[in-house]
């Protein structure tokens, strides 16, 4: 297999400290690891400084791989994730629509988008589009794209479980590819556990080849070398150690990624 950069998702192991996660990851072969841009306060607080924080990634020979979550017209988070990504030099920043799925003024989440672009640059700002939001699609990602002017670092962050409990693989013909800054994978039942969406989804996540979706689609129908982020949350892997964890998600993954490249069938 060809070697494709795969990162640990942050919620992935969102019970495990810094420390655990960094040497979890780099025990299973990750490449990187996300950071949360609304913990950077807490983060330094806590004596986590950037200084600190390298010097773990270092010695783990680990990078920042993403920072998440930024949220729609979040100055506040803005500000951090800039900070975060100067520190780090993380390549990509995720940004996200109000998950109560309340209504959204278009046209000045366009020009904050241009505005965070431009302040970001040159890391990526990637939408995440979802279902239950104003943005459920990655076509109405697009139109928000479009209309704050189309800079070069907007783009997609397309995560499967939003892919398949949204409108299926159909929903991603026609995406620029150019535009796919990353790909957040992992497996779930088609159909939900729990009636709320958000809820579902923070809890019952699977990993890449337990569940029913079509993964080996999904990572055929998107460019190949688009990096990798593993964002499996869920409450049976969290009971379990940060090890035992990232192990699995990284063997996997790669089980996924294997016969996405050489013509399996389904995951």
């Amino acid at each position: 297999m060809s070697k494709r950069e795969i990162n640990l998702g942050y919620m992935s192991m969102r019970h495990a400290s810094l420390p655990e996660r960094a040497a979890a990851a780099a025990a299973a072969g990750f490449d990187g690891l996300a950071l949360r841009c609304d913990q950077w306060q807490s983060m330094q607080d806590s004596g986590w400084g950037a200084a600190r924080v390298r010097e773990l990634l270092a010695d783990h020979r680990l990078r920042v791989s993403e920072i998440e979550p930024l949220r729609f017209q979040r100055d506040d988070l803005l500000q951090a994730a800039c900070e975060m990504v100067e520190a780090f030099g993380a390549p990509r920043v995720q940004v996200t629509p109000p998950l109560d799925g309340g209504p959204m003024d278009a046209d000045a989440v366009a020009r904050w988008l241009a505005h965070a672009a431009a302040r970001l640059a040159p890391a990526c700002l990637a939408i995440e589009f979802l279902p239950p939001t104003p943005v459920p699609d990655a076509a109405a990602a697009q139109r928000l794209i479009d209309a704050a002017g189309g800079p070069s670092n907007l783009g997609f962050c397309v995560d499967s479980w939003h892919v398949f409990r949204g409108g299926g693989l159909a929903s991603l013909r026609g995406i620029d590819p150019r535009r796919v800054f990353t790909l957040q994978v992992n497996d779930g039942p088609l159909q939900p556990t729990v009636g709320d969406y958000i809820d579902d989804c923070l809890r019952f996540r699977q990993p890449c080849g337990e569940g029913d979706f079509d993964l080996v689609g999904f990572l055929r129908a998107l460019p190949p070398k688009a990096p990798i982020n593993v964002e499996v949350i869920s409450e049976t892997l969290g009971r379990l150690p940060a090890m035992e964890v990232a192990a699995l998600l990284m063997a996997s993954t790669r089980d996924c990624l294997a016969r996405a490249e050489h013509g399996a069938g389904r995951a």
